[in-house]
């Protein structure tokens, strides 16, 4: 049983909504993410197997931390000291321990901003990051984009130089191994419909094969194995979807009908 959590979805959405942006932006977009942190290798090893921290909760955290550190090195530590406050403080966590800031001290603030940021990604981070990911995992076009641009780095990797990863030339090997927590979480996100035409397959709770699980962007068109990248289909438009196909759809199923 997966331990239910008091999420702060305000700040979370807030954040997530910038990662978007980023994601957008070819200033941080994959390529150069994996570029500027040289993270490569760790994504390599993401794409050839689920884990439960995916490659999403490492944009998210390398977004996220970039920005803050981009206004620590501005100078600008009343507004990080004033944003970590305000997420420990929604997350009720005390902060005491590390005392407070004279504002007319610039040291001091900028002594107190790094003090209060190392606390905060000790006790909080994590947390944080897997709200945002809450967020945005349940965004399809947000995991169809993601997933796209790592194909394009996918695309470009040589089976020389990574046999336990490719199948061959831009082609990651396909999972032999589904783990339960994976299935359950897409089933979860999902609602046991089916991604591509919505059909309800709760009837077929128990007779779901991996045939089922299908991935956003197809292996042979770049994909990966990450979390990120499965979705449920029902055996038709598994079928119909064909090897290299990417289209998707971002189905969603509203709380009752406004018209009735």
């Amino acid at each position: 049983m997966v331990n239910a959590r008091n999420a702060n979805l305000d700040s979370a959405i807030s954040i997530a909504s910038y990662v978007i942006h980023q994601l957008n932006n070819e200033e941080f977009n994959i390529e150069e993410w994996l570029s500027l942190y040289d993270y490569y290798e760790q994504a390599i090893e993401k794409w050839k197997q689920p884990n439960r921290k995916t490659l999403v909760h490492d944009y998210i955290e390398a977004v996220y931390l970039e920005e803050q550190n981009y206004l620590l090195r501005k100078h600008e530590s009343e507004e990080v000291i004033k944003e970590l406050k305000e997420l420990l403080d929604n997350y009720e966590i005390d902060y005491s321990i590390i005392g407070n800031a004279s504002i007319d001290a610039s040291d001091d603030v900028e002594a107190y901003a790094d003090k209060l940021q190392a606390f905060f990604m000790d006790e909080l981070l994590d947390v944080v990051i897997d709200d945002i990911f809450t967020v945005l995992y349940a965004d399809k076009n947000f995991l169809h984009e993601f997933n796209r641009q790592c194909a394009e780095v996918i695309k470009q990797l040589e089976v020389q130089n990574h046999p336990e990863a490719l199948k061959e030339d831009g082609v990651i090997k396909r999972i032999k191994y589904y783990p339960q927590w994976l299935k359950k979480g897409v089933e979860y996100r999902d609602k046991l419909r089916c991604s591509l035409c919505g059909c309800d397959l709760s009837s077929a709770f128990t007779t779901l094969t991996d045939e089922n699980f299908d991935h956003i962007i197809p292996l042979h068109a770049g994909g990966n194995n990450d979390p990120s990248n499965w979705q449920i289909t029902c055996a038709s438009c598994n079928k119909s979807k064909g090897a290299r196909n990417s289209n998707y759809k971002n189905i969603v199923f509203p709380f009752w009908e406004l018209s009735k």
